[in-house]
């Protein structure tokens, strides 16, 4: 067998597209042309499955997430190795693995807390995993202080960007026309809570307030859809701010934006910060830990809450000057030096070889 005899399995649980399927596809993409017999079990009628389907043999459909279809599915793919991403993947693969004696590995993406409940606490536990694969320091401390797992089975492996194909992406001029100059300020992301949107919202009517020409668009759908909308009503933001709903070229709307505005209050790392470093579109984000972690000072940051302070910083970071250049490239820098997948793939591969001593 190529790649080191190492036969992988990973699984995915999670029916909805996001930035976290995006960088499980590209991995297992990766290993594969890295000479690794991987094998992908994703849920039957989700998003990855769908996506995933060009990788023909190498995708197998999960049916259920119980242990036992799980655990039916590693005694048919033999894997010397599985690799599980999200938290029905944790319960379900963790216990097939300890039952099978397969090492079990868990990529951590949330800087949320583990819970304290006994059954939170026993499913992140030592016995079901040989180590956790954090995408960022910010996870793996929050990860370590929040339950018992060893610290010293704690290893931080960035998720990754694919850099010559964020290059060679070509902007949506179409979302510029009839802008006349006005810059374009948007934000991606799932309509959550926790993405913070209001804030944004609030900025955008603070600038206006001032009389400051922007547009502004945000990427992307959920819950909060609804009240977001009754928000722009309110603050009289028609016309100002427009929610795209979800949309598969966001990356390509990235690209066409003069500023990204990253409100959210939790993330485990903020991937699109990071590609925003890459194509040298400089950020605003609030100063949550797994975000600045990402920008690593390399653009600007204000206080969850405070619109005056968030409008300054909008302000100045669309100023087209001497500091607005020098941070957009020394975010780039910054980025290619810490967040290129070849990064993310190589370090995925030395956790595989020393679990497997191989």
């Amino acid at each position: 067998m190529s790649g080191g005899g190492m036969r992988i399995l990973h699984i995915s649980t999670n029916r909805e597209w996001g930035g976290g399927e995006n960088q499980i596809l590209a991995l297992v993409r990766g290993l594969n042309e890295a000479g690794i017999d991987v094998r992908l079990a994703a849920m039957r009628g989700g998003a990855l499955l769908r996506e995933a389907a060009v990788l023909g043999e190498m995708v197998v459909p999960l049916p259920s997430t119980r242990i036992g279809p799980v655990k039916a599915l590693m005694k048919r793919l033999q894997p010397d190795l599985v690799h599980v991403h999200d938290s029905p993947g944790v319960r379900a693969g963790g216990r097939a693995g300890r039952k099978l004696g397969v090492p079990v590995v868990l990529s951590r993406r949330v800087a949320s807390p583990v819970r304290r409940n006994w059954f939170s606490q026993r499913k992140y536990s030592a016995p079901y995993f040989t180590a956790v694969l954090a995408v960022s320091e910010t996870v793996g401390r929050v990860f370590v202080a929040t339950s018992s797992y060893p610290a010293e089975r704690v290893r931080v492996v960035p998720d990754g960007i694919d850099v010559m194909a964020l290059d060679a992406l070509e902007p949506d001029h179409r979302l510029r026309e009839g802008l006349g100059g006005i810059p374009l300020v948007g934000g991606i992301g799932k309509l959550a809570p926790k993405k913070n949107w209001s804030f944004l919202l609030q900025t955008a009517a603070e600038l206006k307030g001032r009389g400051v020409p922007l547009r502004w668009v945000v990427v992307g759908d959920g819950p909060e859809r609804s009240r977001l909308e009754g928000m722009m009503d309110e603050m009289g933001l028609a016309g100002t701010v427009q929610l795209m709903g979800f949309r598969r070229e966001a990356q390509r709307i990235l690209k066409s934006l003069d500023l990204l505005f990253a409100p959210s209050l939790m993330e485990g790392a903020g991937v699109i910060v990071r590609e925003a470093m890459v194509c040298r579109i400089p950020s605003v984000i609030v100063d949550t830990p797994g975000m600045m972690e990402s920008l690593d000072g390399h653009g600007w940051v204000v206080p969850a809450g405070d619109p005056v302070r968030a409008a300054d910083a909008v302000a100045e970071a669309l100023a087209d000057g001497e500091r607005r250049r020098a941070v957009i490239e020394g975010a780039r820098e910054s980025a290619l030096r810490r967040f290129s997948f070849e990064i993310t793939l190589a370090r995925t591969l030395d956790a595989y070889r020393f679990i497997l001593g191989r």
